[in-house]
């Protein structure tokens, strides 16, 4: 019963991790596509 709890919280701190790192990476790459579209817009004009 020990090892079934110790599973269970490897694969909630597994899963915790992956939604961090994705939110992390989305709050990055957001901003800097958001940039990116007006700097296009100035170039082609």
């Amino acid at each position: 019963m020990s090892s079934q709890s110790q599973f269970t919280r490897t694969l909630v701190a597994m899963f915790g991790a992956l939604l961090m790192s994705t939110v992390a990476i989305g709050a990055a790459v957001g901003p800097a596509q958001a940039n990116a579209n007006p700097v296009k817009v100035t170039v082609n004009a």
